[in-house]
């Protein structure tokens, strides 16, 4: 009685396999390469960690189903029937959540690092500069105490709040957005890629389960 379930759950994990390797497809060549475009890096920033929460949340519940569902399938199939492919694909999908232990030993991994090390390099030398300034602003504003003093009471804005401005404005680097993007778009062009081979898997053994099912009992088909 259990294997009349069988298909059920060989059709809701390809199903649920097919939207996460098209969602995983979108984030790769779409939804992660336009948020490079926006004007500025605090909005790229933003809106790049806003999507990938929301994306690696949604992606981790549909391969998780796809997987417990290929799983089941492989487990409630009858001796005869019990095909290896279901346990691969439910396999395979689970090493694709891994993937940003893989990446490493895929791609380059020096020019990963140089990039990397250039922008904390120069994220370092920005943030040293702006204490510099900051101590300069300190000792003229110490020096200057009336004159800063009648400058407030006036009404105009003081120097040192248009230098914090900055200072958080410049806190957003765009070099280091772009590494994360970067760093981003590797791991999911890897998971992707599992995805798509256990898809391309899951659907070529089901419909080896069909021939062979056409073969042996000719009379249902």
């Amino acid at each position: 009685m259990a294997s009349r379930g069988v298909p059920v759950f060989k059709f809701v994990g390809t199903v649920m396999l097919g939207l996460s390797t098209g969602l995983s497809y979108t984030l790769t060549t779409l939804t992660i390469p336009a948020l490079l475009t926006l004007p500025s890096a605090d909005a790229a920033s933003r809106a790049f960690d806003a999507v990938t929460h929301n994306a690696k949340r949604k992606l981790r519940g549909l391969t998780s189903f796809a997987s417990a569902s290929f799983f089941a399938a492989y487990y409630l199939s009858p001796t005869r029937f019990r095909h290896p492919y279901l346990l691969y694909t439910s396999l395979l999908i689970g090493i694709s959540q891994f993937s940003d232990l893989i990446v490493p030993y895929v791609f380059t991994k020096s020019a990963k690092v140089s990039s990397s090390s250039s922008s904390e390099a120069a994220a370092a030398k920005k943030r040293s500069q702006q204490k510099k300034r900051r101590e300069e602003r300190a000792r003229m504003e110490a020096s200057y105490e009336v004159l800063t003093s009648s400058v407030h009471s006036e009404g105009t804005p003081s120097v040192s709040d248009d230098d914090d401005l900055l200072a958080e404005q410049a806190e957003v680097n765009g070099e280091e957005v772009r590494a994360k993007v970067e760093a981003f778009l590797e791991k999911q062009l890897l998971e992707g890629g599992i995805l798509l081979m256990s898809f391309a898997m899951a659907v070529v053994g089901i419909w080896g389960d069909g021939a062979l099912g056409r073969a042996v009992y000719p009379k249902r088909y």
